[in-house]
Parts: structure tokens; C-alpha cells; sequence
């Protein structure tokens, strides 16, 4: 069976720096202790959220602009690109949710250990 190639890491991150280094968080913790990562450092862990929920919010706000556009009949706005920007959106906003569910858990695991 054939394989799908994966997206390189640098078209992500230049698509969407916050997701793009959230995600690696995620999926690969120790790589970014190691040094691994191709992303520019950002500070501390607040940073990485805020530029995460910006990316989200960015992208949610073209889907909606570009939704309105289409529904007003603009000739530069296809379907096609309406309906990839909000998928676009809604799996970024999917991706943050997880790593939120994902940031709980683990506060919620680190409270319940015995001292």
C-alpha cells in the first residue's frame, strides 16, 4: 500500500507558526528539550498558546470573510476556496481544543499524585 507523503514541518510552520509549534509540542515533547526544533524559540509556554489562539482566531475570521464575500456574490471568491478556509478553521480549532483537553489532563494527573 502506498503511503501519503507528509507535509515538510517548514510549510506548516510557515502557514501557521502557533499551530504548527503547539503541535510539535505535542507530538514530540523531548525533541524541543533536545533542541530539535526548526522553530524559532518563543519565551516560555504562555507565548506558544497565545500565538496558538491567534492563529485560530486568524483563521476563523477569513473563513468568515471570505463566507460573507461569497454569499454577496463576489466574482473573486470561489466556493472552493470558502469551503477550504473554514475547513481550515475548523480543524484548527479542533487541534487547539485537544491541546487543551490534553494540558488538563496533565494538570489534572500532576494534582492527584500523592506527596
Amino acid at each position: 500500500m502506498d503511503r501519503i507523503p507528509l507535509v515538510p514541518a517548514a510549510t506548516a510552520a510557515q502557514e501557521q507558526p502557533g499551530m504548527a509549534r503547539a503541535a510539535q509540542m505535542l507530538a514530540r515533547p523531548d525533541s524541543l528539550m533536545a533542541g530539535g526544533s526548526a522553530a524559532p524559540a518563543t519565551g516560555s509556554f504562555s507565548n506558544v498558546l497565545v500565538d496558538a489562539i491567534q492563529s485560530v482566531h486568524r483563521a476563523q475570521s477569513e473563513a468568515t470573510a471570505l463566507q460573507k464575500a461569497y454569499q454577496q456574490g463576489d466574482p473573486e471568491v470561489g466556493l472552493e476556496a470558502t469551503m477550504i478556509a473554514m475547513n481550515q478553521a475548523s480543524l484548527s480549532f479542533q487541534m487547539l481544543a485537544q491541546a487543551r483537553n490534553r494540558v488538563i489532563a496533565a494538570y489534572n494527573e500532576i494534582m492527584n499524585m500523592p506527596v
